[in-house]
């Protein structure tokens, strides 16, 4: 019982002690401030504005915002489905795994674009590698980054502000918060030991009687994993989630998880507070 309230504590401890820091960092990103990234992802961002036709300080107007929300994702959702429903001859695919029925592909589709994940699936059976990386793994940063865009929106017309461009928050709602945040905790849940490989499932001798033969799924997990945390999304790698012991092995990586799923909601709020300019 005692070490269960340590565990809470330390976890709360961890995120009011990130809030602030990333609270501020996330609050110039969206005000288009200088940051430490800049230098590196400046060139990469102007690259991605002009090949989306987009000027990075044209605002939209309300139903331009909400236009472009429904466009973009609407575009996305057709590849993601049209990805899934082709994944049986697709590459990345090492367990040879066919197409699903349309429906079941669509609510799918339809579930991550809106970061509803509803998963009704067993993702080590059901998906190709490509799939689950290119596919799911593409709407768990778009949705996140489209919810942040959103919610920066309507910070924005709260405080008096122009609502922005939406084409502008979501490319760096990916590349200045989801993707950094993402390649670091990657890196630590790999360290941590969950997998992150390309091979098809391991085939092991069972304890029990050594005649018979067990495939134990594996795969690009660790990346998928602390998005999918990082992000607020369901749908994990495997059937049962961060209780499979690829995705969540330790007390480390269980740390890493919780901390990921509430650092940008709280952190946000002090974002909203540094717009208003009443902390």
């Amino acid at each position: 019982m005692l070490q269960g309230w340590i565990q809470i504590a330390f976890t709360v401890l961890i995120v009011v002690a990130i809030t602030p820091f990333l609270g501020k960092y996330m609050a110039r990103v969206y005000q288009d401030q200088r940051t430490f990234l800049d230098p590196a992802l400046n060139p990469v961002e102007r690259l991605l504005y002009s090949l989306v036709g987009v000027q990075a300080q044209e605002s939209m107007t309300g139903w331009q915002y909400t236009r472009a929300i429904l466009y973009a994702n609407g575009i996305m959702a057709s590849l993601v489905f049209f990805l899934i429903m082709n994944q049986g001859w697709l590459p990345l695919n090492p367990t040879g795994v066919g197409a699903p029925t349309w429906d079941t592909a669509l609510h799918t589709t339809v579930s991550f674009i809106t970061n509803t994940n509803q998963q009704h699936y067993s993702g080590e059976t059901y998906l190709s590698y490509g799939s689950q990386m290119l596919g799911l793994g593409y709407h768990m940063f778009t949705s996140a980054a489209t919810g942040l865009a959103v919610g920066i929106a309507f910070i924005r017309g709260l405080t008096g502000r122009p609502l922005g461009n939406f084409y502008v928050d979501l490319i760096r709602s990916i590349t200045r918060i989801l993707l950094p945040i993402s390649i670091v905790g990657a890196a630590i849940l790999i360290a941590s030991g969950v997998p992150e490989t390309l091979a098809s499932p391991a085939v092991v001798r069972t304890l029990e009687d050594p005649a018979i033969s067990q495939a134990i799924a594996r795969g690009p997990v660790a990346h998928f994993e602390i998005i999918k945390e990082l992000g607020e999304n369901g749908g994990g790698f495997f059937a049962i989630n961060s209780a499979h012991p690829f995705e969540n092995p330790n007390p480390l990586t269980n740390l890493i998880q919780i901390v990921a799923m509430v650092s940008i909601p709280t952190s946000f709020i002090y974002t909203y507070g540094v717009f208003a300019n009443n902390r």
